[in-house]
């Protein structure tokens, strides 16, 4: 784990984020509690989006695994203080594109871009924990 500031899109510095970066320090910590938290915080946006870019249902469930895996395995790159939300996001889709064959020829839209719509897909939809 790092110190640091997120840099980044101001918008996403919401209470959601200050929560969410607090549940992923527990979770460095190895408070179980905090990821279980963490989880149905962030899990169902980053679901929602994956289901948006996949159409298919288990598709978007294995890799919704798969990049709470990844996050397990990168825990200690977190940087303290940071929204994680976007973080687990680009993990997401880091997956889907390894799922892919490493790359799309569809165009994509900016990083940014694609948290506001998920995190606000979510919210729209009632996804939000």
């Amino acid at each position: 784990m790092t110190n640091g500031n997120s840099g980044g899109d101001a918008r996403l510095d919401d209470g959601d984020g200050r929560r969410a970066g607090a549940l992923m320090l527990g979770y460095c910590r190895g408070e179980r509690e905090a990821f279980d938290r963490l989880y149905a915080q962030v899990a169902p946006s980053i679901f929602a989006e994956l289901l948006s870019s996949t159409g298919d249902r288990q598709r978007a469930e294995a890799l919704l695994d798969r990049t709470f895996r990844a996050l397990h395995e990168r825990r200690s790159t977190y940087v303290a203080g940071a929204d994680p939300r976007p973080w687990i996001l680009q993990l997401a889709l880091s997956e889907l594109r390894l799922e892919r064959g490493g790359g799309s020829s569809e165009p994509r839209r900016p990083l940014w871009s694609r948290v506001r719509t998920a995190f606000t897909r979510g919210a729209a939809v009632g996804l939000e924990a």
